[in-house]
């Protein structure tokens, strides 16, 4: 900023402007306050113009931006947050951009990228992921002055798909128990029938039961233990926390026939001694001979390959649902659990979600509508109000006046 002060002087009054340019103080003097005026404006013209015109001489390709700004990061974000960015960065963005000098990036040449990506089949949702961290480079740029704008807030991404597109599926105990025998029935010694008795009895996240160890569960507590998760990132599985602080927690087995079929489950695992193994088995590679067990205990579980194997071709079968994801059996818990009359905050501690008012907005239509109970309180208390209240004062008079 050019300021501009008047100063006494022997012959009269003078007007000094002065600014900061190049890391030193400048001035300069007129005895006009309009010639003074005019030349403040005129040097903060000038600055704005170096301000603008400078970072685009600057040669800093995108890559190198996006390295500075997940260093700067790192501290703040969850390790699984960050390694899911520089799988965004490390693919298909770095393809693109990686070389290019960031301040020659504009809006066209981002949204031809988007068109592209759009027409080689990529999901809205994963789309828009890689806008999200795409953009953040960009964010990150301006705000250090290497770029005079953000070119992203101009490109017009694909159609959200939302969760309305694919509601969510509600299994009854009933059904649960059914598509359980069915994966069973179809798959002999799989065990995943019992992996999705124990998903719809437990609520947990796909990560959380891919994660889970021998010792997570606490059959003398009567509880599974969420500690860890276990997610696979640009094709490697990879050991992070639960999703938020609520996400570490005990969520009690209350299906006694769950706990039972649990402790024959452990007592076959071939690993039971070992706490830190993996509850869970994955899926052998290729081809295995008859009567050897399909399953892998040292190969984390594909909880996407038994949606695909095994539940949602079971359901189908029922002819309970066409779609269904493993999801589901969350959101069938968690609807279990308010229709057997538990409260929102127990669910909400249970589902590990961050407060309770996540559990209202998404379950707020699965809460119990029977208000028998709730209409004879109401009726109690109205009938001790009518028995406790005498004649009252100040009754009206004939006239119908006080």
């Amino acid at each position: 900023m050019a300021h501009v002060r008047a100063v006494e002087r022997k012959n009269g009054v003078a007007y000094e402007v002065r600014w900061r340019e190049g890391g030193k103080e400048r001035q300069r003097t007129f005895s006009v306050k309009r010639d003074a005026v005019r030349h403040a404006h005129n040097v903060e013209t000038a600055l704005a113009s170096a301000t603008t015109t400078e970072p685009l001489t600057r040669g800093k390709t995108y890559r190198e931006v996006a390295e500075a700004m997940l260093a700067a990061q790192e501290s703040r974000l969850k390790r699984g947050t960050l390694l899911q960015y520089k799988a965004l960065y490390e693919g298909r963005i770095f393809h693109e951009f990686g070389g290019q000098r960031i301040a020659r990036i504009d809006s066209a040449r981002i949204q031809d990228w988007i068109t592209a990506l759009t027409a080689a089949g990529l999901a809205p949702n994963t789309v828009r992921n890689h806008y999200i961290a795409l953009n953040k480079v960009f964010v990150y740029a301006v705000k250090h002055r290497l770029i005079t704008h953000n070119p992203c807030p101009a490109v017009t991404l694909p159609r959200m798909v939302h969760k309305d597109d694919f509601a969510p599926v509600f299994l009854t105990i009933a059904e649960v128990g059914a598509v359980a025998a069915e994966v069973d029935r179809h798959a002999p010694g799989s065990s995943y029938g019992l992996l999705i008795q124990f998903a719809a009895s437990t609520g947990l996240r796909a990560a959380e039961i891919a994660g889970l160890r021998v010792r997570d569960v606490n059959l003398t507590a009567g509880h599974v233990e969420v500690r860890q998760t276990l997610k696979k990132i640009a094709g490697e599985w990879t050991v992070l926390t639960p999703k938020s602080r609520r996400s570490t927690r005990d969520v009690p087995l209350l299906d006694r026939g769950l706990i039972a079929d649990l402790k024959l489950y452990l007592l076959q695992h071939p690993r039971s001694g070992d706490p830190d193994a993996l509850l869970w088995a994955g899926l052998r590679f290729g081809r295995h001979p008859a009567g050897v067990s399909p399953l892998d205990y040292s190969r984390p579980v594909s909880t996407a390959a038994v949606r695909m194997g095994y539940l949602v071709p079971a359901a189908k079968r029922l002819g309970i649902a066409d779609h269904m994801r493993l999801h589901d059996l969350r959101h069938t818990y968690a609807s279990l659990m308010l229709a057997a009359g538990f409260q929102p905050w127990q669910v909400a501690r249970w589902l590990g979600h961050a407060n309770v008012s996540t559990t209202d907005a998404v379950y707020a239509h699965l809460y119990p509508s029977d208000y028998a109970v709730e209409v004879e309180r109401f009726e109690a208390f109205v009938s001790d109000v009518d028995n406790s209240v005498g004649p009252r004062s100040g009754e009206i008079g004939m006239n119908g006046m006080d």
